[in-house]
């Protein structure tokens, strides 16, 4: 277990870069890339940028990466905020620990793209892969938060669309309820660092943009996971979005799908990005990266 000197560091990161949305778009944007950009990359990754058919993604490759697993990351930021450069640290390293290479992408973001943009993106990226000539059982789609409920909604937009579905799914303390409905919304309301619901509720109605927050690709706790490959899902025991991801495990587990779950106790929100000092941090990636080794090996 980490020091409490270091779960307070991580805590007190949230606290210092809470997103501000009083402040214009580009101005909050530059503020995560700035706070994020503090989080260090390992030394041995190798990254390529690649055109998605006009969307930006890079190519980060490790020593372990084995050129015929791919790990497609999608990150988070409430569908507002977020990239490739902010996330690289975390999503880098869970590509070492599924001995993968992963492909971040730079999908496009609320309020000047609303739903689904995003997932239009994530679903190009996808058909990009497998027009490279990968498999589906060469691929996994993983993502934190935003990109978590993307995750959900990119394997049920393969399958609906008769498309090779990917290996498995990987979610990180998934946002999959943008309605805000579940009960940990009232009783972590102030114990969650990074979430509050009013800020919550901002970035979904900025995302949705009128949309009803119960259509299934935009709130996955509603969608019909019949058919889906293996689940991962993850989450840290002091979030709001912690009753929101057990439902969507009960769910797939009533849908028949081989689901995984796992809460770490007194962990925040999206904690495995600060492995570098987090021990929590750097066992939850591990754990996924034990769960995409073992899914990548059958």
């Amino acid at each position: 277990m980490s020091s409490y000197k270091d779960r307070q560091k991580a805590s007190n990161f949230f606290k210092d870069n809470m997103p501000d949305f009083s402040i214009p778009v580009n101005e909050l944007r530059a503020q995560a890339e700035k706070a994020y950009g503090t989080l260090p990359v390992a030394d041995d990754v190798v990254r390529e940028k690649v055109d998605i058919n006009g969307m930006e993604g890079e190519w980060q490759i490790v020593p372990e990466s084995q050129d015929d697993r791919v790990l497609l990351y999608l990150h988070g930021g409430g569908f507002l905020f977020g990239s490739i450069a902010t996330h690289r640290g975390e999503t880098s390293e869970l590509g070492r620990a599924a001995k993968a290479r992963t492909l971040a992408i730079n999908y496009r973001l609320a309020p000047e793209h609303h739903f689904p943009a995003p997932l239009d993106d994530a679903m190009n990226a996808y058909m990009w892969l497998l027009d490279q000539g990968y498999k589906g059982k060469d691929i996994i789609v993983a993502g934190e938060s935003a990109g978590g409920s993307m995750t959900a909604g990119l394997l049920m937009s393969i399958r609906d669309n008769h498309l090779p579905l990917p290996s498995a799914g990987v979610m990180i303390s998934p946002w999959i309820d943008l309605g805000q409905t579940s009960e940990t919304y009232i009783t972590k309301e102030g114990i969650d660092p990074m979430n509050s619901t009013a800020g919550v509720k901002y970035l979904a109605e900025t995302y949705l943009n009128g949309v009803s927050p119960e259509v299934p690709l935009a709130s996955p706790i509603y969608g019909d996971l019949r058919g889906l490959p293996p689940l991962y899902v993850m989450v840290g025991e002091v979030e709001v979005m912690l009753s929101e991801a057990l439902t969507f495990v009960s769910n797939a587990a009533l849908a028949g799908i081989d689901v995984r779950f796992r809460s770490f106790p007194g962990m925040v929100h999206n904690w495995p990005a600060f492995h570098s000092f987090l021990e929590e941090g750097k066992e939850a990636i591990e754990s996924a990266g034990a769960f995409m080794d073992e899914i990548f090996s059958k």
